[in-house]
């Protein structure tokens, strides 16, 4: 006789033991079938929901369509192209800065996705380390919004729980090697938020031209060069004052130009004095000698000289502004925003023999440095060697400029703490790049890459003599925020102020 026996033991044995079975109700086919395509069915509909509303600007206008072909015939496409058209051309000639934004970058964004980093993204962040694996899934920061110009493309991130904006910096350089770009970086937008910035090509590798000065004077956003996403860019003076660190070759004229040129309307009205002191002897501001109300470049007494007489104007002034009890300096025709430009300020603080001279020195910048902003005075001030020892005060000036650099030591030294870690790579500007730098302002943590216009010699006469002709009326406009860069959209040629004879060799 057969023995059923379960897991080794009889059947038999197990009657009477209490165990409880439960009977198990299988559907047919024609039930289950049915229920399971519909669920498929279900599930597909709502992916494609998802993706017409995660795509609305191409989904609704093809969906109107549709449906007006099937009211109207090819009438109705076409005119609902038509009237899309001209809603188009209406908005970009009166919002062409909102146009920009919410049609062509987004479009381009979307372009750019689907070839490039949707396509990718899960790829990189595993070669990256930045995924997340658990038992049951994989799991990588979302991209939520992606837009582009002809320079840059920037990717809007939501990043997983438990990291941070530094584990993405940190792997920067292995991203944009995956996504083809010759530089990226990384800037928090919001808690868990960050936007990677992938800049696919360099609108710096061709000298910018000397910009048009705009016709009335804005001492808070003047024209001074182009940045690496096609952009003019704008540095403010007002309030603030201006270190330029290079090294040999590195094009530290362009910036001092660039803002002298942008100062002419100011300097003709009257509203504007620039105080000019060269220590190579005239060698590099004595072609434009008539822009400057004081000069020196003799000797090492003449500019200590000149140095203390904006002391004294910059104390007269402040103490007579504290008599008629005004904290904000607004500069007028009788009493103008002063400007001292400084060629080689190591020359000064370091490299003159008389230890007496380099005291007088310390002494007046320091002063001008710590209390000119209020009363309208602003040193802008150009070095080789960012030492300490060259220049103990270097903290004083809290819009700093640095071309290309001999070390990476340097970046810090001249940038601030976190400037290298921040994307500024000086040290790797190549020498055929003079002018081009990374600007850092006070508070702002991410540095800007711009290239300053290139002025030649003819240039630099033909920015002078421009003083001799009528000045326009001026107002100047300070209402701007001096914490963040300004620039604006290039949409056309570059206007230009000076015609260039020729190229350079």
């Amino acid at each position: 006789m057969k023995v059923h026996r379960v897991n080794g033991v009889q059947v038999a044995d197990l009657v009477g033991a209490g165990l409880v079975t439960k009977e198990r109700a299988v559907l047919p086919l024609k039930v289950t079938v049915p229920f399971y395509a519909a669920r498929w069915v279900v599930r597909q509909l709502l992916r494609l929901v998802r993706l017409l509303v995660r795509v609305w600007p191409v989904s609704v206008p093809v969906l109107a369509g549709l449906a007006l072909w099937l009211r109207f015939g090819w009438l109705g496409p076409v005119g609902l192209v038509a009237g899309l058209v001209a809603v188009a051309w209406v908005w970009r000639e009166s919002s062409p800065v909102t146009f920009d934004a919410w049609v062509i970058r987004r479009g381009r964004g979307a372009l750019r996705g689907v070839r490039l980093y949707r396509r990718l993204w899960w790829a990189a962040m595993d070669g990256t380390g930045l995924s997340r694996q658990t038992a049951s899934a994989v799991y990588v920061p979302k991209v939520t919004r992606i837009t582009s110009t002809r320079w840059v493309d920037t990717v809007s991130v939501r990043l997983l729980h438990g990291q941070t904006p530094a584990d993405l910096q940190d792997q920067a350089e292995g991203l944009r090697h995956v996504f083809g770009a010759y530089r990226a970086t990384v800037r928090e937008i919001a808690p868990g938020r960050v936007e990677v910035r992938f800049y696919a090509r360099d609108p710096l590798t061709a000298p910018v031209l000397p910009l048009a000065a705009d016709p009335v004077v804005n001492l808070a956003a003047l024209p001074v060069g182009r940045t690496e996403e096609g952009m003019t860019y704008r540095l403010s003076l007002y309030g603030t004052h201006l270190l330029i660190a290079g090294a040999t070759g590195a094009g530290k004229s362009s910036p001092v130009w660039s803002i002298c040129s942008a100062l002419v309307p100011g300097i003709r009205a009257g509203l504007v004095t620039v105080t000019g002191l060269d220590p190579k002897g005239g060698m590099e501001l004595y072609p434009a000698r008539d822009l400057f109300t004081h000069y020196a470049d003799e000797s090492g007494e003449q500019m200590v000289t000149c140095l203390e007489a904006a002391v004294d104007r910059m104390l007269a002034r402040r103490d007579r502004l504290k008599a008629e009890g005004k904290r904000v300096f607004v500069p007028s025709p009788g009493d103008p925003f002063e400007v001292i430009v400084i060629d080689e300020l190591a020359f000064l603080t370091a490299y003159l023999t008389d230890k007496g001279l380099r005291e007088r020195v310390k002494a007046a910048l320091s002063l001008l440095l710590s209390q000119g902003r209020a009363p309208g005075f602003a040193v802008v001030a150009a070095l080789q060697d960012p030492r300490k020892e060259v220049l103990s005060f270097r903290n004083l000036f809290p819009t700093r400029i640095a071309l290309r650099l001999a070390e990476d030591s340097e970046v810090d030294m001249v940038l601030g703490d976190g400037a290298l870690d921040n994307g500024a790579r000086c040290h790797e500007i190549p020498h055929t790049l003079p002018g081009v730098g990374y600007v850092r302002l006070d508070g702002v943590p991410e540095p800007t890459r711009v290239r300053f216009c290139w002025f030649t010699d003819p240039d630099v006469t033909a920015m002078a003599a421009q003083l001799t002709r009528p000045a326009a009326p001026q107002s100047p406009a300070l209402g701007i925020d001096l914490r963040e860069p300004i620039t604006i959209q290039v949409t056309g040629p570059t206007p230009r102020q000076i015609v260039r004879p020729r190229q350079r060799t």
